[in-house]
């Protein structure tokens, strides 16, 4: 964005009212007031034309990121469940005695 100060402001102004004279001020800025809301408008627009496309666009991969997301919890509930059991299965029975490697019996 250009940087105008006040005394660019100024100039800009003085120019203006030697160019187009004080008589056809009210007419130049009501037909200037047109365009800028013209402008702004047709940027709205195409802003709102473009968030349309692009959400279109991302619609289905939102949908299998979701999917994946779906699948993914489902693996990860799969694996705790084969720990668990595994883990289950490696302690044994609760009220049996804890296997010893160390402890071997020979006949």
């Amino acid at each position: 964005m250009p940087d105008i100060g006040l005394f660019e402001l100024l100039v800009i102004g003085l120019l203006l009212f030697v160019v187009v004279g004080p008589e056809r001020m009210p007419e130049f800025f009501a037909q200037l007031g047109r365009w800028v809301r013209y402008g702004r408008d047709w940027w709205y627009q195409m802003r709102g034309e473009i968030s349309r496309e692009v959400e279109q666009g991302t619609a289905p991969l939102k949908d299998m990121a979701g999917e994946m997301h779906q699948h993914i919890d489902a693996v990860r509930d799969d694996v705790h469940a084969s720990v668990e059991q595994r883990t289950d299965v490696d302690n044994g029975p609760a009220d049996s005695e804890p296997r010893d490697a160390s402890n071997k019996t020979h006949e």
